[in-house]
């Protein structure tokens, strides 16, 4: 999911024959779903992917839709250039749509790599405009499970340039056996030169686009795959990870100092996300089907917010026939979280294709908490 960089209200969800690992799935429909109202159902093909873009005043149809031969893995918006969608698909393509086309045109991307000699080679987990400044202009960063990250360049068509081939740790043997799939990355606010990325073997990278032969710094971060890297919109040394080892890690200055796992979670943390709106707030997702809002300042080990998507919440008074699990109820795994740009709202996707939006409500997002030593005071006194 990803809001436009210049219209708020325009949010684009990218829907797929398969879901990441390490669950898959056939969503049959896209839907957006509003609080506990029903939502319709969009047309959808029985094969390929879909990126259907919706309106947060209309959660009933999606206003566009593009269709894809293969499933949509990744998607994001241009912020120079607001109506341009990056876009990574389950073959490896990276392919970028301009949103002013009409009609069947807006189906066709202006640029693509499904035939240059350079396309990755497995599913693309994430893309991500990178601004690099105003002489150099903005980029587009890809990585993908065939253990490459990829900087994108539109000057003379699409051309792209390996950034890092990921490698595991340790000793193992033959160049195939030691390439590590990449499943996600981020960089710091303000420095467009370093990023973070996180690898299937449960790696973090610290790497540098000036180097490309092998990662500054390679850290044991969980114990399975990481699914997901963020850095925060606040304070450059800061970042969150969650992966298939039940947990979300918080990272400062390259060193985990705050691991988050409630007890009684037994399944992959999907996707994390920091606010937009407070330094020391952020949500996670996962696989049994809970919804978890944090607050750094106020608690860094019980969460602020912990509910299921079916409604169920989980208060301090949490007794064990509250879980879905005791009650033999199978939730849908949730796949995705985003929190809205300027306003309380969390917007949380699951491996059916749903995505619902919940209004934020008793966490207190007025701007002086967006004072990013807020997050440095918060993270002072953490234990990995």
């Amino acid at each position: 999911m990803a809001f436009n960089k210049a219209n708020f209200d325009v949010l684009a969800v990218a829907y797929g024959s398969k879901q990441p690992p390490p669950r898959a799935s056939t969503p049959h429909s896209a839907q957006l779903s509003l609080g506990s109202g029903e939502a319709k159902e969009a047309p959808a093909k029985d094969e390929g992917g879909l990126v259907a873009f919706w309106s947060l005043r209309n959660p009933d149809y999606p206003e566009r839709l593009i269709h894809t031969l293969t499933g949509v893995t990744a998607l994001d918006f241009s912020s120079r250039i607001p109506n341009l969608l990056a876009v990574g698909l389950q073959d490896g393509t990276v392919a970028i749509y301009n949103l002013k086309r009409d009609g069947g045109d807006l189906g066709v991307p202006i640029l693509d790599s499904s035939s240059l000699p350079t396309k990755h080679m497995e599913a693309v987990w994430q893309v991500r405009w990178v601004d690099k400044g105003t002489e150099r202009g903005e980029c587009l960063v890809s990585v993908s499970t065939d253990g490459r990250i990829a900087e994108w360049s539109m000057k003379k068509g699409l051309a792209s340039t390996t950034l890092m081939v990921l490698r595991r740790s340790g000793n193992a043997e033959g160049s195939i056996s030691r390439t590590a799939a990449g499943l996600s990355f981020d960089f710091p606010i303000g420095d467009p030169n370093t990023y973070f990325a996180g690898a299937e073997d449960g790696t973090l990278h610290r790497c540098s686009c000036s180097y490309t032969e092998q990662s500054l710094e390679a850290t044991p971060g969980h114990a399975g795959p990481i699914y997901r890297v963020r850095c925060s919109p606040k304070h450059p040394s800061a970042i969150l990870t969650c992966g298939a080892d039940w947990s979300v890690k918080l990272w400062h200055k390259g060193s985990c100092v705050q691991t988050f796992h409630p007890g009684d979670l037994t399944d992959a943390v999907h996707d994390v996300c920091w606010s937009p709106l407070s330094s020391t707030v952020f949500a996670s997702v996962a696989g049994d089907g809970r919804v978890e809002v944090w607050d750094l300042a106020n608690s860094k080990l019980d969460p602020a917010v912990s509910m299921f998507s079916n409604g169920t919440v989980n208060e301090d008074t949490y007794e064990d026939y509250d879980d879905p699990d005791f009650k033999g109820e199978i939730l849908p795994a949730q796949t995705s979280v985003l929190f809205a740009p300027v306003s309380k709202v969390l917007l949380v996707g699951d491996e059916f294709g749903r995505v619902k939006l919940y209004e934020l409500v008793g966490i207190d997002l007025s701007p002086e908490f967006a004072d990013p030593q807020r997050l440095v005071d918060a993270m002072k006194g953490s234990r990995p």
